[in-house]
């Protein structure tokens, strides 16, 4: 009898940790929900294993829900990366090629796409867990990936800024600054047209 009460107290407990995770899934969701679109410049600070910076960079996101986002870097190298509901592009101005692959390869165990994605599928891929009021961190199941945990953060006004680690255990820091919340935003941020002179490296099969 007492075996029996024990195992029946550990499953209780397996489903209200269960019950829990899901709860915060659905938290984040609602969160993101409300976000139709979202621009804003941001700063990112890369940091090792020891907590020493390795890297910095500057530059701007414009996202739009579902799917599509552009992430340019200006600042200490110039590129563009472009997903555009199918396809993921990403141009490098200073060696002049623009490297193409599926969105669906590219997206592969990225907590970054539940920024974007209303897939129920895609968000059943992640383990998510509210840290305060105001973070969450997001891991894929599959337990690979380049980012080991994505931290989505918030404040009163919204999405405030993003922490991932990464597979080699270097923190990259990411804080967003003149935010704009739902402002309407033209198709033609997510269209690519591959410079003069470039290289194009397609790689959708």
């Amino acid at each position: 009898m007492k075996k029996y009460l024990i195992k029946l107290l550990v499953l209780s407990q397996l489903m209200i940790v269960g019950q829990a995770v899901a709860d915060d899934a659905e938290l984040l969701k609602a969160r993101l929900s409300g976000l139709k679109s979202f621009t804003a410049a941001f700063s990112q600070t890369v940091k090792d294993e020891q907590g020493t910076a390795v890297h910095e960079a500057q530059g701007a996101i414009t996202m739009t829900r579902p799917n599509k986002l552009r992430w340019e870097t200006a600042m200490p190298d110039e590129t563009s990366l472009i997903a555009d509901g199918e396809s993921v592009w990403h141009v490098d101005f200073f060696v002049e090629q623009v490297t193409v692959m599926s969105q669906q390869q590219a997206i592969e165990n990225n907590p970054m796409v539940l920024l974007t994605s209303n897939s129920e599928a895609i968000w059943q891929q992640y383990s998510i867990t509210q840290v305060d009021d105001n973070a969450f961190n997001v891991s894929p199941l599959s337990g690979n990936g380049q980012i080991r945990t994505l931290t989505v953060q918030f404040d009163e006004a919204g999405l405030a800024g993003l922490v991932m680690l990464d597979s080699q255990q270097q923190q990259s820091v990411i804080q967003f600054t003149g935010r704009k919340f739902n402002a309407v935003i033209s198709p033609e941020q997510f269209s690519v047209a591959v410079p003069d002179g470039f290289m194009l490296d397609d790689q959708r099969s």
